[in-house]
């Protein structure tokens, strides 16, 4: 299916059975996903778990070993025309360090025809950055803001930005948050953010992509997420009696707390049920949601820890 096919072009990013092996190590595995054009796209999991992979695939860099790739409706591998329209962005870019900020710049300039220089300079000041400083004499965090700056003023139809934050202070990731949503306002695209930190970037993302040891997990909107999944906090008896015949994604029990991570949608009903039987519910961060979907449960290892 090419470009031209208007129902693959519904989604700006599928995959149909996608998988990458570097020999032995599976980094994407049988991944099967459509994902929404527009919208800020929060690309979820632990180190290691095959976000920069799935990434890098979709930008045209890596061959794909089995499956089907399409993105923005055309296989990306070698394509010029998918190229032209995607920008993706890490924090380690192998420019040739002397090149000067301005060079940079530039570059993108002739890349890109959405390319906004003027905004990219703005967006120099803003930060700090003096477009006549080599690449080479910037700092981790400083090098980060500068991709990312470039990324976001390409204007790309899909951006990619890949853990954009390392080396970052905190006000300096703060204000780039900022930055990003507010030009994602003015400027409507499909966004992809990588992380393995929800936390920080929660409050700008539409959606979520889970994925866990190269296989995806889920890919919801963020509100829904908020309602798939509760606490139960109580002594282990009482929680084995609740969590009876309830599907339980995560457990601990302990001396001084033990809780189950339980799928599924909470209601007033329940939490006041559950107060009879001395349990006590409550709500999960979608960011303890993806945690405790990818962690696994470890709890008898974490006990022989402290055994002779």
């Amino acid at each position: 299916m090419g470009k031209g096919d208007n129902r693959m072009y519904d989604y700006v990013i599928k995959s149909e059975k996608l998988s990458k092996a570097y020999g032995n190590n599976i980094a994407i595995n049988n991944l099967s996903v459509d994902i929404n054009r527009g919208g800020i796209i929060g690309l979820i999991g632990r180190n290691g778990s095959g976000k920069t992979t799935f990434m890098k695939m979709c930008a045209g860099l890596l061959n794909k070993t089995e499956g089907e790739l399409y993105v923005m409706g055309s296989d990306p591998q070698d394509n010029i025309a998918v190229a032209e329209r995607l920008v993706y962005a890490h924090h380690n870019i192998d420019y040739d360090r002397n090149l000067r900020l301005a060079d940079i710049v530039y570059s993108f300039k002739i890349m890109y025809s959405n390319f906004d220089e003027g905004f990219a300079l703005k967006l120099l000041r803003y930060f700090e950055l003096n477009p006549k400083s080599k690449y080479n004499s910037l700092s981790q965090g400083m090098m980060s803001v500068f991709n990312f700056i470039c990324a976001l003023a390409s204007r790309a139809e899909l951006t990619m930005l890949d853990e954009p934050v390392l080396g970052m202070d905190v006000a300096v990731r703060k204000s780039v948050y900022e930055v990003l949503l507010r030009d994602y306002t003015e400027h409507p695209r499909t966004i992809i953010i990588s992380s393995h930190l929800l936390s920080e970037i929660e409050g700008v993302l539409s959606e979520i992509l889970l994925i866990n040891k190269g296989k995806l997990l889920l890919y919801e909107d963020i509100d829904e997420i908020r309602e798939i999944a509760y606490r139960a906090d109580g002594s282990k008896e009482n929680l084995d009696k609740y969590g009876y015949n309830k599907e339980v994604i995560f457990y601990k029990s302990g001396s001084f707390d033990s809780f189950n991570i339980i799928l599924g949608s909470l209601t007033e009903e329940m939490v006041n049920d559950a107060k009879k039987q001395n349990i006590s519910l409550s709500k999960v961060r979608p960011e303890e949601i993806c945690m405790y979907l990818t962690q696994d449960n470890k709890e008898a290892e974490l006990k022989c820890l402290w055994e002779n």
